[in-house]
């Protein structure tokens, strides 16, 4: 069987960071592309299990790929299985493109969704019509015996993981008892506990596309997970796979040598939390020098987790930058978040990376229940500011379903019962995401934004920090095309204090 691993096209993706008008001013290609890693650990993992089958992945949104292209693509390739990742917001787009899938192929093509969607949704997406069925966690055994059902004409509903409209009735109103989930979780989830029982990502299927990060150094980007989950719970967070697994370090340094191999020289290791503790990183390095690897890395991290001695390993193992979610500039708000830090650490941990030379970037959240005023606002982002890192990304706070934020969105009145479900079940691209609106509405919001990014990134001493620090010609334009985006990006005139 013909069986095809895709990324839908993303032109009708829900707006996430709109300007006064509901545009994006901050488009989603402004912050590079990474490898859609969970689709291509599929198909590796299917590839091995199944290699009598015929394999085909297409990365739509890294390709720029159009509906028409698509649909040239589709009939060269007539595939006979069809698997579509997703995310919600995406969720316009991945109708269309099963719609696509089934006008092209035919009725006998068999369409599965997966993803993250399906996990968050899953009742709703087990009764979209485009679809003959949803996998709900990781997919990678869940797919395998999903084809094997398919090939074999047996019933698929008995695969672990994988439900259709059907199936999905028997679980309706349900909630699992299983710590490792949030409690959104409402039916059981196919996860991989195990994770050297899958292959690494077969990257010869995306090797012709250039993937990149708006604050990498190259245009030839390479992502890698070390781990998978996340323990903490952080309220505005909805990963709902709690349990923290690894791989082993040679397991992850030689799926880096592969890469090093295919020409890749810089990596992003995409982890939700790549240091859940110190001793992980220095474990890290050292394995890295052991081998006598160089190549240049960052990673996301927490800055609790964080010594001055990691800090100072990971430079000489290769670092090059790491980005904290910081959030917020008050210990009380912190708390509130259940960060499980506090504002004095953040100002060692950025003090520790000036002084060793690592890149930091700090992902700030503005538009909190507790920011009160506009001057609460003001007086968190002056504790960005006074961090000082390389990069800051400010967000305006969005409320995600299966979160405590959201819930509590609901019993004020702020977000309406229902409109999520609605939206998965009838997906329209004027769909609006939520925000917390009860002290400020989102235009203040969003100028009080664009506003801090002017503010942070058109400071003197840090334009001529920035310039002297690009080590590429990449850099240099993307830092020159963000300039350009925020200068001529519109504002309020100004913001009067409440």
């Amino acid at each position: 069987m013909k069986i095809l691993l895709l990324n839908p096209p993303d032109k009708e993706t829900v707006q996430e960071f709109p300007d006064e008008e509901g545009n994006s001013y901050i488009d989603t290609e402004d912050f590079g592309f990474f490898p859609p890693l969970g689709l291509l650990y599929v198909l590796s993992s299917i590839e091995k299990e199944r290699p009598h089958h015929e394999y085909f992945f297409k990365d739509a949104v890294a390709e720029r790929c159009s509906y028409d292209k698509l649909e040239a693509y589709l009939k060269e390739v007539q595939p006979d299985i069809v698997g579509i990742t997703s995310f919600t917001i995406s969720l316009v787009d991945i109708c269309r493109t099963g719609e696509l899938v089934r006008k092209v192929c035919g009725d006998d093509v068999k369409i599965c969704l997966g993803g993250h969607h399906p996990i968050a949704f899953p009742v709703e997406a087990a009764q979209l019509p485009q679809f003959d069925c949803i996998v709900v966690g990781e997919g990678e055994h869940a797919f395998v015996g999903l084809v094997d059902a398919w090939e074999n004409n047996t019933d698929i509903n008995k695969v672990f993981g994988v439900y259709t409209k059907e199936k999905m009735e028997h679980f309706k109103d349900k909630t699992i008892e299983d710590k490792r989930f949030l409690k959104s979780v409402s039916v059981p989830a196919a996860y991989v506990d195990d994770l050297t029982t899958i292959p690494i990502p077969n990257r010869e299927y995306i090797r012709h596309i250039k993937y990149s990060s708006v604050v990498g150094v190259s245009s030839d980007l390479a992502t890698i997970i070390s781990t998978r989950g996340c323990p903490f719970l952080c309220t505005f967070c909805d990963v709902p796979y709690k349990k923290y697994r690894t791989r082993p370090v040679d397991d992850v340094l030689d799926e880096v040598e592969a890469c090093m191999k295919m020409g890749y020289e810089e990596f992003h290791f995409y982890d939700d939390l790549f240091n859940i503790k110190a001793k992980k990183v220095i474990e890290f390095c050292d394995a890295v020098e052991a081998r006598g690897l160089k190549f240049t890395w960052s990673f996301r991290g927490r800055a609790n987790a964080v010594t001055e001695e990691s800090l100072r390993r990971s430079k000489q193992a290769g670092c090059r930058m790491i980005s904290f979610g910081v959030e917020t500039g008050t210990n009380a708000g912190l708390k509130e978040l259940k960060k499980g830090v506090t504002t004095e650490k953040f100002v060692k941990v950025f003090r520790w990376c000036r002084e060793i030379g690592i890149v930091s970037l700090a992902d700030f959240i503005i538009g909190f229940p507790f920011e009160r005023t506009v001057k609460d606002i003001q007086t968190n982002l002056d504790f960005l500011i006074s961090l000082d890192p390389d990069y800051a990304q400010i967000a305006v706070l969005m409320l995600l379903p299966n979160t405590p934020l959201y819930d509590e969105a609901l019993e004020k009145g702020i977000v309406k019962p229902g409109v999520w479900e609605e939206f998965c079940l009838n997906p329209t691209p004027d769909f609006e995401l939520s925000y917390w609106t009860e002290f400020h509405d989102l235009s203040t919001l969003v100028a009080l934004q664009t506003a801090a990014y002017r503010k942070f990134y058109f400071r003197p001493k840090y334009i001529l920090r920035s310039l002297l620090k690009t080590s590429s010609f990449y850099e240099l334009k993307t830092k020159a095309k963000g300039g350009f985006k925020l200068f001529f990006s519109k504002i309020k005139a100004s913001v009067t204090s409440e």
